[in-house]
């Protein structure tokens, strides 16, 4: 019985055995293994940096994987399914080669290379100092202004990083441009750390980052800036008005004596811009009309643009509906016979349209006999009127089919202007004829003539 027994636990662990084979082999054949380079770069991570410690140098920022993972594992991968490691706990000052550690979401992900397997980083003390900021115009005011001494805010930074980078800084700057400002100028910019010889040194925080930089701007003595007023001449054409007036430069800076800049009210005034019977926009470089003995920086003058627009209107005009893509063998009519355009746009347009400017169709193609409801439209209209409706918007339009009708002839019977006798002789040695006609004329145009024949008489010799 025992033996029995032992027999069935055999069978019972090789049909299980046999089955963890069968499965595994099915398995593997319907999602089989799969190994490749990751084709991602993946960024690496440095963690547990000791206290009092930066990272001052390394090797590497990216590695390049190897990995085996089934088939449909490698399909829902993504970079955010890797985690590369460097970890520096426990590392001093110094240059460190330190192992890569990979944290991996998928458990069937195996990392079977990495390139690199490790990186070197170079640990250093951390340094902070205090330095001041130096703040610098890096561009010019405009000609007749004159700035004063930059003012930053805070006056003083904390500069913190690797030892051997902080003992090179020598200030904190805060550079700014003016870009042509004839008034304060206040901006926050950003802080730069060089060294002596001017250069950058990257790789340190600086605390705060940025800094309130304060300009003052003033004008000097004798110079005085004014707006430019352009004066026009004329009007334009019937239908036409002036819709801009762009002046540029649009202001400009004069020199003269005190007393006579105090004079001028805040602006100069350019010599005539003649618009008259002006259609089109006008374009004109004019000298400025400035007092005696003042002269402006600029001596080229301005250019004035005069936008000149037609005036817009509008009008309502009716026009007849033609019906478009009618069936041979139909004939059509529409009910209202025409209907009103409202049209708007430039009134001189509008003044001068003929009535081939505008048209209004309704389409029946593939249409057969019957009524119909159809949406008038208007494919010709100048360019620059926009129709804003047609009233009513639909007509009605009946399809009939055309009849052909063969009108019959009528008869006339007229009385004829003849009879007449036909007399006829002749010298020859021919019987004498003589014959009365008489002809009955029926419309439109067939004539019956019946003859009778006379005695014929033989001449005597």
């Amino acid at each position: 019985m025992t033996s029995t027994l032992s027999r069935r636990v055999n069978s019972i662990i090789m049909a299980l055995l046999l089955a963890a084979i069968v499965w595994s082999v099915a398995t593997s054949e319907a999602n089989p293994s799969r190994e490749a380079l990751y084709p991602e770069t993946l960024p690496i991570e440095i963690v547990n940096i000791p206290d009092g410690l930066t990272v001052y140098q390394r090797s590497a920022t990216i590695v390049r994987l190897r990995i085996r993972a089934p088939q449909a594992n490698w399909d829902q991968l993504t970079s955010r399914s890797f985690r590369i490691l460097a970890d520096l706990q426990g590392y001093n000052v110094g240059l460190q080669q330190v192992p890569l550690k990979f944290q991996i979401a998928d458990p069937q992900v195996t990392v079977i290379s990495s390139e690199p397997s490790a990186i070197g980083i170079r640990l250093e003390q951390v340094k902070s100092r205090t330095l001041d900021v130096h703040s610098y115009v890096l561009d010019g005011v405009p000609l007749g202004f004159t700035s004063r001494t930059p003012v930053v805010n805070p006056a003083q930074v904390t500069v913190s990083g690797a030892g051997i980078l902080v003992d090179q800084l020598a200030e904190v700057a805060a550079d700014v441009f003016l870009r042509g400002a004839k008034t304060p100028v206040e901006r926050e910019v950003t802080l730069v750390a060089r060294d002596a010889q001017g250069n950058t040194v990257q790789g340190v925080t600086i605390a705060p980052a940025t800094a309130t930089v304060d300009v003052q701007i003033e004008q000097r003595v004798g110079y005085k800036d004014v707006s430019i007023k352009a004066i026009l001449k004329g009007a334009p054409a019937p239908g036409f008005w002036v819709s801009n007036i762009v002046v540029t430069p649009s202001a400009v800076t004069v020199v003269g004596s005190a007393d006579v800049l105090e004079k001028i009210a805040g602006f100069v005034e350019t010599n005539q811009v003649d618009v008259t019977g002006a259609t089109a926009d006008v374009t004109k470089r004019v000298a400025l009309s400035l007092p005696e003995s003042v002269s402006g920086l600029n001596n080229e003058g301005a250019t004035v643009q005069v936008s000149i627009t037609p005036i817009l209107g509008g009008q309502t005009v009716p026009r007849r509906v033609v019906v478009q893509g009618l069936r041979r063998g139909l004939a059509a009519s529409t009910s209202p016979a025409q209907v009103d355009v409202i049209l708007s746009g430039p009134l001189p347009i509008l003044q001068n349209l003929s009535p081939d400017d505008v048209q209004v169709v309704v389409d029946a193609s593939g249409l057969g006999p019957g009524t119909f409801q159809l949406k008038p439209r208007v494919p010709v209209v100048p360019d620059a009127l926009r129709v804003g409706s047609i009233v009513p918007d639909s007509v009605q339009v009946v399809l009939t089919e055309v009849v052909s009708i063969i009108p019959s002839t009528p008869t006339v019977a007229r009385t004829p202007t003849l009879p007449f006798s036909l007399p006829i002789s002749s010298t020859l040695q021919t019987p004498t004829i003589r014959a009365t006609v008489t002809a009955t004329l029926r419309a439109p145009s067939t004539m019956t003539i019946t003859a009778t024949r006379a005695t014929a008489t033989t001449p005597s010799r």
